[in-house]
């Protein structure tokens, strides 16, 4: 496909609806330093000559994610672990309508270990010393990115990435899992969330739909990264996404995959032996439902699950 010129700032809402998707990584060393390729100087490539991206065209059938990785082992011999979706931009480029999927993602091998596939060098560079030669526009996404919370997530090396949810009803009440009752794993006994460990070269929305789906037989239509944390329960280093999704379907009609149990509870009677139920709520757990349910974010998810309870034709 010929790449689509240089893309311009302003996006015109009448342009042909020519359109073309690319995906590029903002990736991260463990010092801070963001790799960036020094494109070749020939003409019918994107901006020739100047630093920017590693990253290419999304081809048909193929979603951003898998681009994203297909380009970098073609372009570094590489592939990143751990990686999440920072931003998606649509621009307009010379009659084109362009969508940029802007990946985060966290270097793991020393440089030495890449291998350039396309461009004339490749090199890092801290975030307050940028080459001149820049994109247009490079300079302010690095400048957002860089004051984000997923620079900090990506910017360190974790030993395990995980996916919690806080699954919210029309009633406002939270969808727990009382966990198996079994030594070898975290929290045995107790009502916890719903989640798991992210794979490598899975992003952590897929990750937390994919544990749904595993432990519920269930995905929701909807779904917002509330909050991330380090967690240390034992000497591993461990990163936790935190989600939140409304519950637009009844109890009967999940599947509990693992698990001893699972139900609805309000904020303030979450599960105790004191309150008739087997097992305490996991603390850590409880402390976060208890101050989600303060948040905004609580109930504009309480309000969607009862949109979508009351009709197809709701807003979710």
């Amino acid at each position: 496909m010929t790449p689509p010129p240089q893309p311009q700032a302003e996006i015109d809402d009448n342009a042909p609806a020519r359109t073309a998707s690319i995906a590029v990584g903002l990736i991260v060393a463990d010092d801070g330093r963001l790799l960036l390729q020094h494109r070749d100087d020939k003409p019918g490539i994107f901006d020739p000559g100047r630093w920017g991206c590693f990253g290419g065209h999304v081809d048909a059938g193929e979603r951003p994610q898998e681009a994203f990785l297909r380009e970098m082992h073609e372009e570094l011999g590489w592939r990143p672990a751990h990686f999440e979706l920072f931003t998606t931009r649509t621009v307009l480029s010379g009659g084109w309508r362009l969508s940029s999927h802007v990946f985060a993602a966290h270097l793991d091998v020393p440089l030495d270990r890449l291998t350039l596939g396309e461009g004339q060098a490749m090199a890092l560079f801290a975030p307050d010393a940028l080459p001149s030669e820049l994109i247009p526009d490079l300079a302010p996404l690095i400048s957002d990115f860089t004051s984000s919370d997923a620079y900090k997530r990506v910017k360190r090396r974790w030993d395990i990435i995980t996916a919690t949810a806080i699954l919210v009803d029309a009633d406002g009440c939270f969808l727990l899992q009382h966990r198996d009752d079994k030594p070898n794993i975290d929290n045995p006994g107790m009502w916890g969330s719903f989640g798991g460990r992210i794979e490598p070269y899975e992003t952590p929305d897929e990750g937390f739909l994919r544990e749904l789906q595993e432990e519920l037989s269930w995905q929701p239509r909807s779904f917002e990264l509330h909050a991330s944390a380090p967690y240390h329960p034992d000497d591993r280093r461990q990163l936790i996404y935190i989600y939140a999704a409304p519950v637009e379907v009844p109890l009967s009609s999940l599947t509990l995959g693992e698990g001893q149990n699972f139900g609805f509870f309000a904020p303030d009677d979450l599960p105790t032996p004191a309150s008739g139920w087997s097992g305490n709520t996991q603390p850590d757990y409880r402390d976060l439902l208890a101050r989600f349910a303060r948040s905004e974010m609580y109930a504009d998810i309480r309000a969607r699950a009862g949109h979508a309870l009351r009709g197809p034709t709701a807003a979710v």
